[in-house]
């Protein structure tokens, strides 16, 4: 039991995810550009992303039965983002290609300096899953089924069918759009961006955003907080934070993704709170060690040996909201 939630026992799949897939053209910079300037890219890829596949695809990596439910355009961009989520062994026999459609995907300017990005994405609206589409065969055969929010019609209903079959709801809480409120009351577990809080709640001070979020439904929130680390505020009002581990950053494109799939991990193995932050703190940084959304990472060993180097000591300037 992680601060107050218990997660199901068994499900056909340990783990569903239902939202975005995408594929990300990466341009490496030397600094981020100017307006009207015309700098060379140092490096360019193309890799696989999207929020609720990527988080699939590390799930998968990790040991967990994993399951991706959207859809994907019916272009070669579409067919490289399926390829790059079933070859890591997830389950898409419910992702639906679209004819004549484009698939999502988005333009990554990512400063060397740093390794922080700025993404510029596009996404067809035929590519949206309608409510009547999902059905319990589709997203509650797991234990935990992880939403991103994106299609908030969609993702309202699928949260609502998953806790019709006992069904524990997992929300990645990045932006905020109309039909975001009924998402968020039916969620179980919100982990939220950090400015998630106060965009969602209108409150200018943290700890009160984070009550009023409360207030919304979740029973559990979590916040990543970048260089920070993270921090999660139970059922019972307790507070746990972790702080991040230090590594050589590459590309912070991914991390927030990654960091959810290791806390469906820590959910499903029924580690403290303590535990499943700092394990996902070390996943999400693992991921900044390499390029693209799901680079970085090998398996669990790789995460499990960098907590045992420990969490970075924090200083006397950082401050984590909310602790």
């Amino acid at each position: 039991m992680l601060l107050g939630i218990d997660v199901p026992s068994a499900g056909e799949f340990d783990v569903v995810g239902f939202g975005l897939n995408a594929v990300d053209h990466l341009c490496f910079v030397p600094e981020f550009p100017a307006p009207g300037s015309k700098p060379r890219v140092s490096r360019f890829l193309r890799t696989p992303g999207g929020q609720a596949a990527s988080a699939m695809v590390l799930c998968s990596k990790l040991g967990l039965s994993a399951k991706y439910v959207g859809k994907v355009g019916g272009d070669e961009v579409g067919a490289f983002s399926l390829e790059s989520i079933a070859s890591e062994g997830v389950d898409v026999s419910d992702v639906v290609t679209v004819p004549d459609a484009t698939n999502q995907l988005a333009m990554i300017v990512v400063d060397e300096r740093d390794g922080e990005r700025t993404i510029l994405w596009h996404r067809p609206a035929e590519l949206e899953t309608r409510p009547e589409e999902l059905t319990a065969a589709k997203v509650a055969v797991g234990r935990i089924l992880l939403i991103d929010g994106h299609d908030t019609a969609g993702a309202a209903r699928a949260a609502d069918i998953a806790h019709e079959h006992g069904v524990l709801v997992v929300l990645d809480a990045e932006s905020v759009k109309e039909g975001t409120e009924e998402v968020v009351a039916r969620t179980d577990v919100l982990l939220a961006a950090r400015e998630f809080p106060r965009r969602f709640t209108g409150e200018a001070n943290l700890d009160q955003a984070f009550d009023a979020l409360w207030r919304a439904g979740p029973r559990v929130i979590g916040m990543t907080l970048g260089s920070l680390g993270s921090l999660v505020m139970g059922a019972d009002g307790s507070v746990v934070s972790c702080p991040s581990y230090e590594v050589d950053v590459v590309d912070t494109t991914g991390a927030g993704d990654t960091f959810h799939g290791a806390f469906l991990y820590g959910l499903l193995a029924g580690w403290s709170a303590e535990r499943t932050l700092s394990f996902s703190n070390a996943a999400a940084a693992l991921c900044c060690t390499a390029p693209g959304a799901r680079g970085g990472i090998e398996g669990l060993e790789q995460i499990i040996k960098l907590t045992e180097c420990g969490p970075r000591k924090l200083r006397d300037e950082d401050h984590v909201p909310g602790v």
